[in-house]
């Protein structure tokens, strides 16, 4: 069976959510607090007890021939007694063994750390524990609950396989000592008896342990060990030696291959937790590849598992809103504002990271967001920081603030934040911020180093290292200091200048555009004679974009003002300070770790009243105090209709 659709009302948070048409993959995202678990539970509560009514129901589709008999219908709908009925005839039906999890719900909850693993310990029980019949619901309780059982199961297993090959051949040698001819055929039968007949129960799980964590082999239980052992370059190790993400995969796929779930429901809360990304995909492809007609339900955080399930069911819980409208939103691949986070290398699955996300532009965001984190302190523990990579959203600046910029969607508001460098010279910044409704905003510096260039913090920093008598005391003087950020800057200042007039032509000259109009049912040689005619238009355009003069008289001027801002003190916003910063803590000056320099460095500021980055500051607390109600209504975007 696979869930097709639902509707649900007053799971507090959520007031009203209701999808359909689902398919065999579904993902529910969205913020925290929305309300994603309580609807999990209740879920799995509606399932335990089918029966709904018109403000609480799900609809089941059959994907098992014994199900549609059984049901003689298709589809079973709660709101209806009479399915309703006949769903908790199929989940509840007896004599369910060990390893039989057909037609039924397996759930995976998010606080599913192993923490007291038991021994096996060896008995005289040798019946076939996966044929042992279990409680219809035993696959609704906690993996927590469910995983001592798993691992004695397969100690059992193996035992269980021992003891009827064993007994075999016990009834073989019988048969070779006896004299009559009964025994003597019975002697034929044995001899002719398939190893296919004894299979090797550990075989899926030594596979699945090896496609998660290869190199890594899982051994044959020992009953003497008493628990489970893999081996790594040569060396056996028990399980308990994995690290916590690794031992949680296992015990969630050996539970999976276990209960041999076909035809069910999986419902799986936050996959991604503990979980490197890659473990974390290995781990549902794992699952994906074992049973037959699954359906799965994951409630996740991840943006990889949101962007590469696009093709299925993706349905975002955004928050309540008054009058109760539905909460559900189906996304998909063409989704206008996927499309829009694209400009900024982003996916669609950003938004189930928080309800204010920060977009760090630049191409060294993700040690910007460090360096931003460490500024901050956590002061504003509602914003997410998400690096965006470089600097071409500013090209498409329109539709970025049109479709993300200027609206909440989904009960999610995103902002901008871009070094100075990231606006060419051409653009009038204030527009820019105003007409993102303050939702982006570009620092006054450069780069975000540049705020790192004050003397005096520096002095300051270095206080701790540095003695009077020390041969570099000259780092606790703050205008010695400055005179050498200074000269750095003077020999960078002809790079400065590149990069600001390759800027400013680069976005004059533009892209080059070939595609000529009126080119459909064109033989070859007219296509040819367009696209001549298109490349010498655009050859004069870029001659008139890049003139020799021009570029001399901006070079000049360009050189003028920063060689004018060393001597006005300005050189500090407007010289990139990646550069100085880089060169200033070279052996050649302070002989400081780029790293550990800017970690001292902040660290001094947090002893001072005046600090450099309270700018930053400034913009965050903007950033955290924005409220999107207080926007227009025509500014809001994603409501479900």
């Amino acid at each position: 069976m696979r869930l097709i659709a639902f509707h649900a009302e007053n799971i507090q948070p959520i007031k009203l959510v209701e999808a359909a048409g689902l398919s065999d993959v579904v993902v529910l995202a969205g913020p925290n607090g929305v309300g994603k678990s309580r609807f999990l539970q209740w879920l799995l509560n509606h399932f335990q007890n089918p029966g709904g009514n018109a403000h609480n129901w799900v609809m089941v589709e059959a994907t098992a021939t014994s199900e549609q008999v059984a049901w003689g219908k298709q589809i079973l709908d709660t709101r209806v007694q009479q399915d309703a009925q006949l769903l908790r005839q199929t989940l509840q039906r007896a004599g369910r063994t060990r390893a039989d999890t057909q037609s039924s719900l397996l759930n995976f909850e998010s606080d599913r750390k192993i923490t007291n693993i038991q021994p096996w310990q060896p008995t005289w029980d040798y019946t076939d524990p996966f044929l042992e019949e279990l409680g219809w619901n035993f696959g609704f309780t906690p993996l927590t609950q469910r995983f001592n059982d798993t691992v004695l199961s397969i100690f059992r297993k193996v035992r269980n396989r021992r003891e009827r090959i064993s007994l075999r051949f016990e009834e073989l040698i019988r048969a070779r000592e006896g004299k009559d001819q009964a025994s003597q055929e019975n002697e034929t039968k044995l001899v002719s008896i398939n190893p296919d007949d004894f299979p090797d129960p550990l075989v899926p799980f030594k596979d699945a342990f090896r496609r998660l964590l290869a190199p890594k082999e899982l051994e044959e239980p020992e009953a003497q060990k008493s628990q489970l052992f893999y081996t790594y370059e040569g060396q056996s190790f028990p399980i308990t030696a994995l690290s916590s993400g690794e031992r949680e995969v296992v015990n969630i796929v050996f539970d999976f291959l276990l209960r041999k779930p076909s035809d069910c429901i999986v419902v799986f809360d936050e996959p991604e937790l503990h979980l490197h990304p890659e473990l974390s995909y290995r781990l549902i492809q794992t699952l994906r590849a074992a049973g037959a007609r699954n359906q799965f339900i994951f409630c996740t955080h991840s943006a990889e598992i949101i962007s590469a399930s696009l093709d299925n069911s993706v349905i975002f819980i955004a928050p309540p809103k008054e009058p109760p409208i539905n909460q559900a939103i189906q996304v998909t691949e063409n989704d206008e504002t996927h499309q829009a986070l694209r400009l900024v290398g982003q996916s669609i699955g950003i938004v189930a990271l928080g309800k204010k996300i920060v977009l760090i532009e630049g191409q060294h965001g993700s040690l910007d967001k460090q360096t931003y984190g460490a500024v901050l302190r956590g002061r504003f523990p509602d914003l997410v920081l998400v690096p965006s990579g470089g600097k071409g959203f500013i090209q498409s600046f329109g539709s970025l603030n049109d479709l993300v910029l200027k609206k909440t969607i989904w009960g999610v508001s995103f902002f901008m934040l871009c070094d100075a460098d990231a606006v060419p010279p051409s653009r009038d910044l204030s527009r820019l911020t105003e007409s993102s409704q303050g939702r982006m905003q570009v620092l006054k510096r450069y780069h975000l180093e540049n705020y790192f260039l004050e003397a005096t913090v520096i002095a300051r920093m270095f206080e701790p290292f540095e003695t009077e008598a020390s041969e570099r005391s000259w780092l606790r003087d703050p205008a010695a200091i400055d005179e050498r950020l200074k000269a750095i800057a003077r020999e960078i200042l002809s790079y400065a200048a590149a990069l600001v007039v390759s800027a400013h032509f680069r976005e004059r000259a533009g892209n080059v555009d070939l595609m000529p109009k009126g080119s459909q049912g064109r033989s070859t040689d007219e296509l040819i004679a367009l696209f001549e005619a298109e490349a010498a238009s655009e050859r004069l355009r870029l001659t008139a974009a890049l003139s020799a003069d021009d570029i001399a008289t901006f070079t000049r001027q360009t050189m003028t003002e920063l060689e004018a801002s060393l001597s006005d003190g300005t050189w500090r916003a407007k010289v990139p300070g990646r550069p100085i910063l880089q060169i200033f803590c070279s052996n050649r000056h302070c002989g400081l770790d780029f790293g550990r320099f800017k970690n001292a460095f902040i660290k001094a500021t947090n002893e001072m009243t005046n600090s450099p980055f309270a700018e930053i500051e400034e913009i965050f607390a903007r950033f955290s105090e924005f409220d999107p109600a207080a926007m227009s209504q025509s500014t809001q975007s994603g409501a479900p209709r």
